[in-house]
């Protein structure tokens, strides 16, 4: 069985974090993807102050948003 309530980091799930979402995570910022960029190229992310304890670093918003529709560790809740 999956914990759902994890708070998903670059430490616990490297995998799932690009070096670039690593670097901004690290920084402190809110690494979401604004999704305006074409395939293939850079990342816009929101680069907000990150929430403290948020899942995935993100910021107030971005988590909020997140667990709408998904679990702490990204699962979804359907």
């Amino acid at each position: 069985m999956t914990n759902r309530n994890r708070i998903v980091t670059p430490y616990t799930d490297p995998d799932r974090f690009s070096p670039g979402e690593k670097s901004v995570y690290d920084s402190g910022r809110c690494c979401w993807d604004l999704g305006d960029s074409d395939w293939g190229q850079a990342d816009t992310m929101c680069k907000q102050p990150s929430k403290p304890g948020a899942t995935f670093g993100y910021c107030v918003v971005h988590e909020h948003r997140l667990l709408e529709d998904h679990w702490p560790d990204g699962s979804p809740r359907r």
